[in-house]
């Protein structure tokens, strides 16, 4: 069997429990050119050490590359107790991949501003500088931006809300929006009534819902001098600001929507000064 029919079968075989994920398509987006039409009987280890090592060097996580590589040894696993091949090999069991250095990359509020203006322009639409906007005070990842609804939006109370279906970590969050934020959905709103009124979408347009600012994204980049800086490093900057405004790590926890305390501590290193200054509040004795 080869790499196409192996994945194939796993995944069809995960539809049909209601298990497939957008992780999976992902995950499969990546391995795919590596893997795709090859034999699994030809396939070694030192083919998959190759693949760990041009992902790692393209500055992909090691948890991103171990759940493609858990996709990919179920589905061999999957083949081999589906189809009676036991003997069918499996070059992805027990292949590790180090931790990396996690990334935080963070730019100045100035920086910042400057992206904001440079999205505007020559922009038909305004939903790149509203989407940054939102992404830098809310701290919200990609997907739960541009999947957001009018419905899951309540300005009144300054908040909206994401389902658990819409978050990494399958939990429901509160989002709180701040008065920039609150400005943005509010010009968002103003476009839309002109442009496309009844869109349920925040990140609406004529054709349904923004799915990539790609190529705006990176045009916006290269007029503000910014380099080096992803759509996800919006998410680093929120976090990033609050932890050297002295906010508690516990509470950019919450607001990231984090599952452990461990994922919030590589923001730790931008306030150095707090733990001195909290050892200063000891009383003499």
């Amino acid at each position: 069997m080869t790499f196409d029919e192996v994945v194939s079968a796993y995944l069809s075989a995960r539809s049909h429990q209601n298990k497939s994920s957008e992780r999976d398509n992902y995950s499969l987006r990546h391995l795919h050119p590596h893997f795709s039409g090859k034999p699994i009987r030809d396939l070694k280890r030192a083919h998959i050490r190759n693949y760990v090592a041009h992902r790692l060097s393209s500055g992909v996580k090691s948890a991103t590359i171990r759940r493609e590589l858990r996709l990919f040894c179920a589905a061999i696993n999957f083949a081999r107790l589906e189809y009676d091949l036991h003997e069918l090999p499996n070059p992805v069991s027990r292949i590790g991949v180090e931790d990396s250095e996690p990334r935080v990359r963070w730019i100045t509020r100035e920086d910042a501003a400057r992206l904001v203006r440079e999205a505007r322009v020559g922009a038909v639409r305004p939903h790149l500088s509203l989407f940054i906007r939102l992404a830098l005070n809310t701290g919200c990842r990609r997907g739960e931006l541009l999947k957001l609804e009018w419905s899951r939006v309540d300005l009144q109370r300054r908040m909206f809300l994401l389902e658990g279906r819409h978050t990494k970590q399958r939990k429901r969050r509160v989002v709180p929006l701040n008065d920039d934020a609150i400005r943005a959905l509010q010009e968002m709103a103003e476009w839309q009534s002109e442009n496309v009124p009844g869109s349920p979408w925040v990140f609406g347009w004529e054709r349904g819902c923004i799915t990539t600012f790609k190529t705006s994204w990176s045009a916006a980049l290269k007029r503000a001098q910014i380099t080096n800086f992803r759509i996800h490093d919006l998410r680093h900057t929120f976090a990033s600001w609050l932890v050297m405004q002295g906010e508690s790590i516990y509470v950019v926890k919450e607001l990231l929507g984090h599952s452990s305390i461990t994922q919030t501590e590589i923001y730790a290193h931008l306030a150095p000064d707090q733990a001195a200054v909290a050892v200063q509040r000891l009383l003499p004795f």
